[in-house]
């Protein structure tokens, strides 16, 4: 929000929307005379982020595509997006969306995973998949961290006809969680979730201790706590 220049009054677009983690964040800074738009494509994500609800701002939940949205043109004064474009299939469509329903002038801040090497909780549990399940498994665990180069990304942006383009990288530090309840829980998460639930009792133990024991340095006690890597690219339409 800060690197988006959010405040009181603006109108915003929450990019996939997820459970709607951004758009609770934003609610109390943009304030009644402001308005939110909250949109995902996984119309379960978006009834859970309805139902957490948003307080201090209005907000629209909407159901929609990132690469064909159902809104005017020139209509945001800014767009936030934590996280999802590495799963669009058509990147560029997503980004030629998002500098057509900005008004003049108006901020893009979109956030993606870095590179693998940077964000060693996501390679641990690729090489898990890749060892215990099958590689594709363990690949679909890594396409969603494609973003490693930074002129990649600042590419997709200028040439959608972005302006006044920044792309630094950032490093957040994971709330602790506890280690097997973090890896366990990511596992249901994937696409694959039947796939894993399917695996044999002890390959499924021996694939969560190998993941365990990659990511040994980042756990004490039981309890994981870790960088995680991103990039995060601020854009003026």
């Amino acid at each position: 929000m800060e690197r988006a220049g959010i405040v009181a009054g603006s109108s915003v677009l929450d990019l996939g929307c997820g459970t709607g983690v951004v758009s609770r964040a934003l609610g109390p800074v943009i304030g009644t005379t402001g308005a939110i738009t909250a949109s995902d494509l996984n119309e379960a994500m978006l009834a859970e982020a309805e139902r957490l609800g948003v307080e201090g701002a209005p907000v629209q939940w909407r159901c929609a595509d990132a690469e064909s949205l159902p809104f005017e043109s020139d209509v945001f004064d800014a767009l936030l997006c934590q996280q999802a474009l590495q799963f669009v299939p058509n990147k560029e469509a997503a980004v030629s969306e998002m500098r057509r329903v900005l008004r003049p002038g108006g901020v893009a801040a979109v956030s993606v995973w870095s590179r693998l090497e940077e964000n060693p909780y996501i390679a641990a549990l690729a090489n898990g998949l890749a060892a215990h399940l099958s590689e594709p498994a363990g690949e679909i665990m890594r396409a969603p961290m494609g973003f490693g180069d930074p002129a990649g990304l600042a590419e997709i942006f200028s040439g959608a006809g972005f302006t006044s383009l920044e792309v630094e990288s950032a490093v957040i530090m994971r709330s602790p969680i506890d280690a097997t309840e973090a890896v366990e829980g990511n596992l249901r998460a994937l696409p694959i979730a039947e796939r894993i639930e399917a695996m044999h009792p002890d390959a499924l133990r021996s694939m969560i201790d190998q993941i365990a024991d990659e990511l040994s340095d980042y756990i004490t006690g039981g309890i994981l706590t870790m960088p995680s890597t991103s990039l995060v690219a601020v854009a003026t339409a």
